[in-house]
């Protein structure tokens, strides 16, 4: 995963242009819900019908498709005519030049107190439930689906929800909105009503998703897109790593409801510190992704290189349009 998922999302800034890139994502996101919709369940009937080696196999030769249309690929991708840098040195750029960027480093700061507690409703959670509610891999699969099911059609309300909320807003509601989700697991043995709670905080995972690496691919010119996401990737999945240790730990000592009140209780925390986090000025990154389109300061691939430029413009609130 650490080696495919940068490749893989630094591809699509690659393939399409900059304008096209947020609609890209949300279509892979949509895409993979749907699947992850029905996936669980078949997995969980598979399972139950012809035990853990045969999925397993099946999910092994899934990966054949993946190969074929990797091999099958026939975009062309532009090619740096400038010689390779040393590895350290690529390292110490991508590094620095997220440094550099303050939004960046409040996304980081968001993510690494947020996808812990997804992670704990995304995973723990309905394994936790399908004990609870007295069923075994159907009962897994089917929250999962409905997981899968929320995620789905918020990707498909994506777009409309960014052009009336701020993405700021998006991720503190999203906040909320999972806080709400693992209190109310806690709180339930129905097994409908926690298929119902888990479709929304499927709903709040792909809202959340979707606009951080929406964010960070359109906060990196290409020269470095590939190392701002791996650098996201890191901070994400350390989250996880973080949260899914912790919140495990405190599963297994006492209780899950105890860790998913704990969860809810942290999430609560992440929402209230957004406004402290994140931009105060709901419209700025929208304005960002604007000014970056407009390509207002071009500069050749050796200059980008060789030095980390910040320019800031201040606008009056009347001339925002014409700026852009």
């Amino acid at each position: 995963m650490a080696f495919t998922d940068p490749a893989w999302h630094a591809s699509v800034g690659d393939v399409l242009s900059k304008r096209d890139v947020p609609a890209a994502v949300t279509l892979i996101s949509v895409g993979y819900n749907a699947i992850r919709s029905v996936g669980p369940a078949l997995g969980g009937i598979i399972v139950a019908s012809f035990g853990p080696l045969t999925a397993f196999a099946m999910a092994t030769l899934g990966y054949v498709a993946l190969l074929w249309t990797v091999r099958r690929g026939s975009w062309k991708v532009r090619s740096s005519l400038l010689p390779r840098e040393p590895m350290s040195t690529e390292i110490h750029d991508g590094v620095r030049f997220t440094a550099c960027l303050r939004k960046s480093r409040q996304q980081s700061r968001a993510e690494l107190s947020l996808w812990p507690g997804e992670h704990l409703h995304a995973r723990v959670a309905p394994s936790g439930c399908s004990r609870s509610v007295g069923g075994g891999p159907i009962a897994y699969g089917t929250l999962m689906a409905g997981f899968g099911t929320g995620a789905f059609f918020a990707g498909l309300c994506n777009n409309f929800l960014r052009r009336i909320i701020s993405q700021e807003r998006l991720i503190t509601l999203s906040c909320l909105v999972c806080a709400a989700c693992c209190l109310s697991l806690a709180l339930t043995s129905s097994l409908p009503l926690a298929v119902m709670v888990l479709a929304l905080g499927g709903a709040a995972w792909v809202i959340t998703w979707t606009g951080l690496d929406v964010s960070v691919q359109l906060s990196s010119p290409r020269w470095v897109g590939g190392r701002t996401l791996s650098i996201y990737d890191a901070l994400s999945y350390g989250g996880i790593a973080a949260g899914s240790w912790v919140w495990g730990m405190v599963a297994q000592d006492y209780s899950l409801p105890l860790a998913l009140e704990g969860s809810a209780v942290a999430l609560l925390l992440v929402a209230a510190t957004g406004l402290l986090l994140l931009s105060a000025n709901g419209r700025s990154l929208t304005r960002s992704f604007g000014i970056q389109r407009a390509g207002a300061c071009p500069r050749s691939e050796a200059a980008k290189r060789a030095h980390c430029v910040k320019i800031e413009y201040s606008i009056p609130e009347k001339k925002v349009e014409v700026f852009l």
